[in-house]
């Protein structure tokens, strides 16, 4: 029962496909998972620069320092790289360092494009006297003019007039960025790429040249990602899409190890697999919505509107899987209902047949005393059956005990499964989808759950293996024993070590019915086990405790 709760409440499960990048895309899935972890060692990183920064004594190297925190905070927050861009050019005017102060500039230009300031980020690059600027830093001028005109012409996709002054502007940016980069270096062959893919159309020779770039560039790069995503682009237009979406996954993967906030590559392939495999949903709504998450953190305008228009059609799809699989278990509840029944049944013709037998049995004791003089042997079998009979009606009596919390926690999950899904329906009819998304993904519906399965458990375990715990001690070691601190309750290591005995055996399993992750249940059993007198046979000592119910 708890398993079929459990699968109502998932909301990212992965599928396994069967397709040969499947591998690739469980490696981005498990980046995806780290992104807590990525994000924490991103920060602790740009603590140490901060640090850095307020340690520095000269302005040369706090010039330095701020333009390093602007380098590492350009793909990951918005803000704060736009606070520290301004730092510098506050600290490059009151220095008089031309140098700086047109560096800062041009990096201010680069963060309002990305921001979607692209009038604030023209006006601020024409300022800027380029024929006054060293080799480097026209290199950087030219190539913000290139990504200014590139975001805005994306922004202004619609409007044909302006779209070709953009890319009239961006090929002016790219081409004199090309002329003041340095030859056989990685930036240089991107650039050489972008020309190729951009305004000559010719995908293949920009694969060799975004080749070049993944070959010399570091991974876990701004660069290696970007290279990563053109080539992307150049096998979709050839229509090669296995290398489409190898190179897709691979800058996405990077981007989320990096960790670069942008995620171009994540929501163009969570689009991708929707179209692709309607059974990969879960995939692709947790690409999606990892896409928004970053962009809302970023505050990326450009990509909250373009993950906007698909985010609907890709939750839309998942909701209705969500759906369906409800009307699944819907189904399963109902055979389940009806398994119930006959259980009752069956449990009815137990009793009575019980009875039949408890009659039987005061016969038997009325013919055994006529007969208690003449056949002695005959008064210790019946002295036996007697016994026998008495212990089982009282198994029959803790039988009937725990097919009563069976029942009981049976109206239980029915009763909320009507109302999740009278929740659902409102939610859903109320366009709340976002909300749903929140409230399912809670964890405190699974410790509700918990808080209903545990004690019944623990309660009716102990009613039928009353002797379960003495008799599990004495397999371990002196002064190892588990103790029970209240009554009718057990441990987690004795509830663990309960289902063992009653069959449960895997250590994935025990983790569904007890809420917990499968390494935690192995690290408890791997705890008692240690604890155990002779521990090869641990496992088959254990399946012979209470083999009398007391």
């Amino acid at each position: 029962m708890n398993r079929l709760t459990t699968l109502i409440l998932a909301i990212l499960l992965f599928e396994v496909n069967g397709f040969g990048g499947e591998t690739e895309l469980a490696k981005l899935d498990s980046a995806i998972a780290k992104r807590q972890e990525t994000a924490l060692n991103k920060e602790k990183h740009l603590r140490q620069l901060q640090n850095s920064l307020m340690a520095a004594s000269g302005a040369d190297r706090q010039l330095q320092m701020l333009e390093q925190l602007y380098e590492d905070y350009y793909t990951y927050r918005f803000d704060s790289t736009s606070y520290y861009v301004h730092r510098c050019i506050d600290l490059a005017r009151q220095t008089g360092n031309n140098y700086y102060l047109h560096k800062a500039t041009i990096n201010k230009v680069l963060l309002n494009a990305r921001g979607g300031y692209y009038n604030e980020a023209e006006s601020e690059l024409l300022k800027i006297p380029v024929d006054e600027l060293p080799d480097d830093l026209k290199h950087e001028y030219y190539l913000a003019q290139f990504w200014l005109y590139m975001y805005w012409g994306q922004y202004n996709s619609n409007k044909n007039e302006e779209q070709s002054l953009h890319v009239k502007m961006m090929k002016e940016g790219l081409d004199g960025a090309i002329e003041y980069c340095r030859d056989s270096t990685a930036t240089y062959a991107y650039l050489l790429g972008e020309r190729s893919h951009i305004f000559e159309m010719d995908a293949k020779q920009a694969i060799g040249y975004y080749q070049e770039v993944v070959s010399k560039a570091p991974r876990l790069s701004k660069l290696y990602a970007s290279a990563a995503f053109a080539m992307s682009q150049c096998y979709k237009k050839n229509e090669d899409l296995d290398n489409y979406e190898h190179w897709l996954v691979e800058a996405a993967t990077v981007d989320m190890l990096t960790p670069l906030k942008e995620n171009f590559a994540l929501q163009e392939l969570a689009v991708f697999l929707f179209h692709k495999d309607k059974g990969n949903i879960e995939r692709a709504t947790n690409y999606i919505y990892c896409s928004m998450e970053d962009a809302q953190f970023v505050n990326d305008r450009l990509r909250i509107i373009t993950i906007s228009q698909n985010f609907p059609m890709i939750l839309s799809a998942y909701t209705a899987k969500i759906k369906k699989q409800k009307d699944t278990i819907l189904y399963g509840l109902m055979a389940l209902a009806t398994l119930t029944l006959l259980i009752l049944v069956s449990l009815y013709y137990i009793k009575k047949q019980n009875n039949k037998l408890h009659l039987h049995q005061r016969e038997l004791r009325i013919k055994h005393e006529e007969v208690k003089q003449k056949n002695s042997l005959l008064e210790k079998q019946g002295e036996q059956l007697s016994l026998l009979n008495s212990k089982l009606l009282d198994t029959n009596q803790k039988r009937e005990g725990l097919a009563k919390i069976y029942i009981d926690l049976c109206a239980k999950y029915i009763d909320k499964l009507k109302k999740y899904q009278k929740l659902v329906k409102h939610k859903i009819k109320a366009n709340q989808s976002s909300e749903l998304l929140t409230m399912i993904s809670s964890e405190r519906i699974s410790e509700e759950d918990a808080a209903t399965f545990i004690p019944k458990f623990d309660k009716a375990f102990l009613d039928l293996y009353p002797s379960f715990v003495d008799e599990l001690n004495r397999l371990l070691q002196p002064g190892s024993q588990i103790v029970i601190k209240q009554p009718n309750t057990l441990t987690t290591e004795l509830r663990i070590y309960a289902l063992i005995r009653l069959g449960v055996k895997e250590s994935s399993e025990i983790a569904d019915l007890l809420f917990y992750s499968p390494q935690t249940i192995y690290n408890y059993r791997s705890a008692v086990k240690n604890k155990a007198k002779n521990k090869d046979t641990f496992d088959d000592d254990l399946q012979k405790l209470c083999t009398v119910i007391q």
